[in-house]
């Protein structure tokens, strides 16, 4: 059973590499990348309670401790060594590799956010249109700054740039980063990475999230009626290629811009039943994220009572000895 729910985290954690979500709905293939990304964190989890609690119950765990402590004086300096308590102490080891790289991250996140909003209140020269604040840069700026309480900036190189329609689109995508909710879609994405960093495809699969959320605020700005080839030129005034996506800071010319000009000018409609597709693949995904997040704990407190019960019967073994 554990083989089988390994093999099927491991095909849907490969499934969006292989999949073609241009056609998609962005909203759908943001999904698709979220769930994939919080996959690889489960992955992890499962594989770090597996190896504190599971592994020190098999044969195979008894015997290496036992082989390299109990037989090798030399290297441990008296016979009196317990090699299960080496052991047990090196199977610490994952979970504190996951804490560190949690409690860093979070730090970092928390970090930024007050930078951010301490550069806002510093340099914010009044309200701006459609209830943004002008920031005093000279640099082409528009952005959604924040997590508890996010706004939108537009700073004043932007102001003086960008025409009327180009201004309006390129805070109606703001706003759209706002209205749905991509900075807890990130925030969660940045904990999963915390978790599964070591993965192989965790930062592609994070680049990949943030360039769909780019094109949902794009799709909100066109649902208010705004011109697309005035937000394509707004995005190509404001693409600044060498700036890391934060969660903290949406910023406009930030993810995949060629490819979110080109689906602009050229809309490809997608297929109808291609785009059920991937509405059930994410639907899937989805509730493959749920169940296992559920069923994480019940794994940890029954192999933590596993894990009891061997600790006692070898105890009883060494009374008898």
């Amino acid at each position: 059973m554990s083989v089988a729910i390994a093999l099927l985290a491991g095909v849907t954690i490969a499934a969006p590499h292989l999949l073609r979500l241009e056609s998609a709905h962005p909203a759908t293939a943001a999904t698709i990348w979220l769930s994939a990304i919080c996959l690889r964190a489960l992955v992890v989890l499962f594989a770090a309670i597996y190896v504190i609690f599971y592994l020190p119950a098999t044969g195979l765990f008894s015997l290496v401790t036992h082989w390299c402590w109990d037989t090798l004086p030399v290297l441990t300096g008296q016979r009196g060594v317990d090699g299960h308590r080496i052991g047990d102490a090196a199977l610490l080891a994952p979970l504190l590799g996951i804490s560190a790289s949690l409690a860093w991250v979070c730090f970092g996140l928390w970090r930024a956010a007050r930078v951010v909003s301490r550069w806002i209140q510093r340099i914010t020269i009044g309200p701006g249109p459609q209830h943004s604040v002008i920031v005093g840069e000279h640099d082409i700026f528009v952005a959604a700054a924040g997590l508890r309480r996010p706004r939108v900036i537009v700073s004043a190189g932007a102001l003086t740039t960008f025409d009327d329609e180009e201004l309006a689109a390129s805070v109606a995508h703001e706003h759209g980063h706002i209205a749905r909710f991509h900075r807890v879609a990130l925030l969660t994405a940045e904990i999963a990475r915390a978790v599964a960093r070591f993965l192989p495809g965790t930062q592609q699969a994070i680049n990949e999230l943030v360039f769909q959320l780019e094109r949902d605020a794009d799709q909100w700005a066109l649902r208010q009626l705004h011109d697309p080839a005035a937000l394509a030129s707004a995005i190509c005034k404001a693409a600044r290629p060498h700036i890391e996506p934060c969660t903290v800071l949406l910023t406009l010319g930030g993810g995949g811009v060629t490819q979110r000009v080109r689906q602009l000018l050229v809309p490809s409609p997608g297929v109808p039943t291609r785009r059920k597709r991937f509405d059930l693949v994410a639907g899937g995904m989805a509730i493959l994220v749920a169940a296992l997040t559920v069923a994480l704990p019940l794994a940890g407190v029954a192999g933590a009572a596993l894990n009891s019960h061997s600790t006692h019967k070898t105890a009883e073994h060494h009374c008898r000895d």
